[in-house]
Order: C-alpha cells, then sequence, then structure tokens
C-alpha cells in the first residue's frame, strides 16, 4: 500500500488522503491489485475509489445486478421462460377465452373465480422473487472462523463447508442444505427459501388442478361429449388430426388441455418429491448419498424445513416462519432422542 501511495498523488480529506485524478483503467489495476486487497480494500484508512464519474459507476452497477439476475445457462432460460412468459399467458387465456364458456364475462360468478386464481398466481411469483432474493443462504451466510465437527473442504469454492451444504454445478457455489437447483428461477433451493419454493408451487398446483376441470370440459364438448374410444385422440393428436378424425380447432382444444395436463403432472411430480423427502427427513441430495442422520420425524422435518410457523407460509410471502436451525448446524436422530430423555426426565 505504501508503493501505491507513493506513486500516485494524494489529496488531503477530512477523512485522510484521498486518490486524485486517475484514469479509469489505472483506478481498474489499483482497485484489482491483490495488495489493495489485502489490506481490507482501504489505503491509509481511505475509502476504494473510482475515477469513472457518478452516472457511469450507477450504470456499472445496474447492468451488473441485471446480469446477476439473468439466468446463463440454457435449462435455466428456457425454464425462466416458461415460468414468467408463458404461464401467466395461459392463465390469461385461460380466464378470458375459457372460463366464459360457463361463466359470462364480469359476472359475479366469473368475478369470484378469478380473484381467487389471481390472488394465488401472485402468492406465487411473490414466493418466487423472495426465493430468488433470499437464496439458499439467507441474507447474512458468513461462516464461522473455527471449523466445526461434520465440515466438509469444498474444493471449488475452496471453502469449510458446514454439514447438509452442496456444490451446485450450475450456480458455482455452495448451498447451505441443499436440496436442488431450481432451474424455472435460476436458483438453488436450500436451507433459507425452501419454504418460498414449497408456498410458490402449491399455490401453482391449485391454479394447475382448477385450469385442468375447465380445459376436461371444455375439450369434450369440442370433441361432441365423452367418448371412452376417443381417449386415443388424447394420445396422439397429431394422427387423430392427419387422419382427419378431429378438425384443426378440435386439435387446438386438445392440446390446451394436454398443456394443461402436462402442467399439472409436474407439479404434482414437485410437491410429491418435497413430500417424499420431509418423509424421509433428507434432502434431494441426501437421498442420493443416503443420509439418514436428520430424520427427526415427519412433522418436525417440516417445522425444521419451513420453520415454526409454517402453516401460514402458503398465505403470504411475508409471514415470517423462524428456522430451527442457523444453517451451520442441525439437530440429529441422536441429539434429538438424548433431548427427549433428558426433557422427560
Amino acid at each position: 500500500c505504501l508503493l501505491l501511495a507513493q506513486r500516485y498523488r494524494l489529496v488531503p480529506t477530512s477523512n485522510g488522503p484521498r486518490l486524485c485524478a486517475l484514469s479509469a483503467s489505472t483506478s481498474h489495476i489499483l482497485l484489482s491489485s491483490p495488495l489493495l486487497n489485502s489490506c481490507g480494500g482501504k489505503m491509509y484508512g481511505t475509502e476504494r475509489y473510482a475515477a469513472t464519474s457518478d452516472s457511469d459507476a450507477v450504470l456499472d452497477d445496474f447492468m451488473g445486478r441485471i446480469k446477476k439476475i439473468m439466468p446463463s445457462e440454457t435449462q435455466d432460460v428456457i425454464a425462466t421462460f416458461i415460468l414468467f412468459i408463458l404461464l401467466p399467458l395461459g392463465f390469461i387465456f385461460e380466464i378470458f377465452a375459457i372460463l366464459p364458456q360457463w361463466y359470462e364475462t364480469l359476472s359475479e360468478a366469473w368475478v369470484w373465480r378469478v380473484c381467487v386464481l389471481s390472488y394465488l398466481g401472485l402468492n406465487a411469483f411473490t414466493n418466487v422473487y423472495k426465493m430468488i432474493a433470499v437464496g439458499p443462504n439467507g441474507y447474512c451466510s458468513d461462516l464461522p472462523a473455527l471449523v466445526k465437527p461434520g465440515y466438509h473442504y469444498c474444493h471449488s469454492c475452496q471453502l469449510n463447508e458446514p454439514p447438509r451444504s452442496h456444490h451446485c454445478p450450475v450456480c458455482d457455489k455452495c448451498a447451505l442444505r441443499r436440496d436442488h437447483h431450481c432451474s424455472f428461477a435460476a436458483v438453488c433451493v436450500g436451507h433459507f427459501n425452501q419454504r418460498y419454493y414449497v408456498a410458490a408451487v402449491s399455490n401453482l398446483w391449485i391454479i394447475s388442478f382448477a385450469t385442468l376441470l375447465w380445459n376436461w370440459s371444455f375439450m369434450w364438448s369440442a370433441l361432441g361429449g365423452f367418448s371412452a374410444l376417443q381417449l386415443w385422440q388424447l394420445v396422439v393428436p397429431h394422427l387423430a388430426l392427419l387422419a382427419r378424425v378431429i378438425s384443426f380447432s378440435q386439435f387446438l382444444c386438445v392440446m390446451v388441455f394436454v398443456f394443461a395436463l402436462t402442467v399439472f403432472l409436474f407439479l404434482t411430480y414437485l410437491i410429491g418429491a418435497q413430500l417424499f423427502c420431509f418423509y424421509r427427513g433428507q434432502t434431494r441430495v441426501e437421498f442420493l448419498m443416503d443420509v439418514h442422520a436428520y430424520q427427526l420425524g415427519f412433522m418436525e422435518n417440516v417445522r425444521q424445513a419451513l420453520g415454526r410457523r409454517w402453516p401460514l407460509i402458503f398465505l403470504s410471502a411475508f409471514i415470517s416462519s423462524p428456522l430451527a436451525s442457523d444453517g451451520l448446524s442441525f439437530m440429529m436422530r441422536e441429539t434429538a432422542s438424548v433431548a427427549e430423555t433428558t426433557k422427560n426426565m
């Protein structure tokens, strides 16, 4: 730091000497210097200084945030496009094209159904936002200075990680109590954001179930009524179209139902996977690794993962549900049995 201070001109300020009139390239080299970083990012008590203008700094900060939020992997790009573009468009199509087949638009029956499903949709996307903003590691995830028992070394991050944390090859970082990588939000599901993931999927499942029922009735009305002999048309509608068994408009009605059925089945799988992990007291990673040390019983597993007030998380993403663990240490089956024995004594 002393060599750098002697090389560049300093001007006195109330907080000490400050760098003056550096070029953008020079300031970038200076601020990225390992020597400066080893001094805590400061020089003689001064703040880090960038020679770029305030507008450039704001623009760079904004672009950096946008780049950080936008998914980079192909699977994440496709999945986020489905979640944020196709699903909302499909919902708009359902309430303005399918639902009016039974309830007149803006009628009382139409309005209250749309309001309920709109609330569920807004709640789902609010939970998705919180899932991305909070992340698996929470707002503050500083690791302790001392390595505690159960920690393991991550060769990718070059850090000693707590128990149940694992490295994500997509995010290229470790996640506390990592469950899986959610491509639809381009973020890992872990200790601090699993409650938002479960709530979002549950709300979307209710919406998909309602739209599936609407599309089932709408499709059969377009096909002229239900018939077991026509079920093959749902499996291979393109062949039915080529054989001129159904018209193009009927083909579109079948495809709308198939899309709704696909979304419903996929969301059912996601909920089933979470319930299965809660039942076994595992994350998906721990299931693959056959880890059973954290099995505390179904209800306690749910409280450990979703928080003390877990029934309320489905109502709003902003309802607090404190977790029992800080993400660095977790209650184990042996620890729980000892605590229960001590309590009974």
